[in-house]
């Protein structure tokens, strides 16, 4: 009978040891990495909800707005110990894109960070060596103040087109601005372009000094060709589509007008109207709006023989609201005399405007909008078309447009005069409501 060597005994003994090492790897890794994933999401959710905290205190004006995020980071179970874990709160930011405060496309300081490093003991992987796991997350919140009086800074003519050539003078075109400046949102190096000396562009404030052309990016303009006005680069674009409520569809939209006609004229009473002229042989040359608000469902406009006004007398007496729905345009290609003025029943939720065409900014491309001026046209309120392309080609009226224009491009083109006039008191103001979110 074999007898079994004394040197295998015990052997037994190391493959179990070897094999409890691996088996408590294993169990470091199911257990322990649980422990770390888990905290990590935790930890996650802390700095999201923190940089919400923060961001909203921030857009309150609050001057403790960083205790707001640390607050709510500790009600999550992280208390910035320096031991188990830290929690940092930034504004502006110092880790990603919305740490450079020099990019034109944002305000650094609406934005706050807030970065939470934790360290989780470990059980099993001691075993190996492991005492503890270590987690970083980053959140980033964004902040819009609330503003219930936002006018574009008081510019006259804005485009917010957020690249290319938003804002351009061609041809002979004189224009002459009163009272506000102009301002192109695009990014583009030629935001502000001038391809020809012709002409002038004069740009006055209220007080009669020099007013200013601002862009977000570059001009564009012909050497010893500078308009009349100061220029202002790399202004913070204002976001697109733009943060502030758009005016509801009025009631109007949902009642029809009513349409006479006499021997020279078609007299309309607000309500909703498929297109201004309509279809048909029934519609005279000159069109006569009666005061009140008008839902336009397509078009408005009036060509070399027509001629649309308002009942009574330019500016004095009450006025319309001409509201188009989503996709709508007007083109007034020299018609023989347009007269049209705004609600200025400072009561009115409508007050100031003259044109509000809805934006439909799910569609591939803006609407094309034109006002190609008689000497006797004039229109007095704001016109207000943030996606459609608008071209001026001038009034040669010397009261023009009492208004202010904001198109998604803005083009002055022509040979013609453009007179424009802005007052801030007279013109109408956007609700930006108070709003964070988060950004990363």
């Amino acid at each position: 009978m074999k007898q079994k060597s004394l040197t295998e005994r015990g052997q037994a003994l190391i493959l179990i040891a070897l094999a409890a090492v691996g088996l408590f790897g294993i169990a470091g890794l199911a257990i322990d990495g649980s422990a770390k994933f888990s905290d990590r999401r935790h930890a996650q959710n802390a700095a999201d909800t923190a940089a919400l905290a923060g961001a909203r205190a921030l857009a309150r004006g609050e001057p403790l707005w960083g205790l707001e995020a640390l607050d709510r980071a500790l009600a999550n179970g992280y208390d910035d110990n320096h031991v188990s874990n830290e929690v940092e709160v930034h504004n502006p930011p110092i880790t990603g894109i919305y740490a450079d405060c020099s990019d034109v496309h944002f305000d650094c300081n609406d934005y706050v960070e807030v970065i939470i490093d934790s360290n989780v003991n470990t059980f099993f992987a001691r075993v190996v060596g492991i005492n503890q796991t270590h987690n970083h997350v980053e959140a980033v919140a964004s902040k819009i103040s609330e503003n219930n009086n936002f006018n574009f800074g008081g510019n006259s003519v804005v485009a917010l087109s957020p690249d290319g050539c938003a804002l351009e003078t061609q041809g002979n075109a004189e224009v002459t601005i009163t009272g506000g400046g102009l301002y192109s949102n695009s990014d583009a190096a030629c935001s502000y372009k001038k391809s020809s000396c012709a002409g002038v562009i004069d740009v006055n404030n209220d007080d009669g000094s020099q007013g200013t052309i601002t862009s977000v990016g570059g001009d564009e303009l012909n050497v010893g060709c500078m308009p009349q006005a100061d220029l202002a680069t790399g202004a913070k674009q204002i976001s697109f589509p733009p943060p502030y409520q758009e005016i509801d569809e009025p009631a109007e939209c949902s009642t029809n007008g009513t349409k006479t006609n006499d021997a020279t004229t078609t007299t309309l009473t607000p309500g909703y109207w498929p297109k201004i002229p309509g279809n048909g042989g029934t519609w005279k040359n000159h069109i006569i709006l009666t005061p009140g608000v008008y839902c336009i469902g397509t078009t408005l406009g009036a060509n070399a023989s027509e001629v649309i006004t308002v009942s009574g007398t330019f500016g004095v007496d009450p006025g319309v609201f001409l509201y188009f729905k989503p996709g709508g345009s007007f083109t007034f290609n020299g018609g023989a005399g347009v007269q049209l003025w705004g609600n200025h029943d400072n009561t009115s939720p409508y007050y100031g405007f003259l044109m509000y065409l809805a934006p439909d900014y799910a569609s591939a491309s803006p609407a094309n909008c034109k006002i190609n001026g008689h000497s006797g046209d004039a229109f007095m309120g704001a016109i207000y078309a943030p996606y459609c392309n608008v071209t001026l080609d001038g009034t040669s009226d010397p009261t023009g447009f009492q208004s202010q224009i904001i198109g998604y491009t803005v083009k002055m083109a022509g040979g013609a005069i453009i007179n424009l006039t802005y007052d801030a008191n007279t013109s109408p103001v956007w609700n930006i409501p108070l709003q964070v979110g988060l950004t990363k």
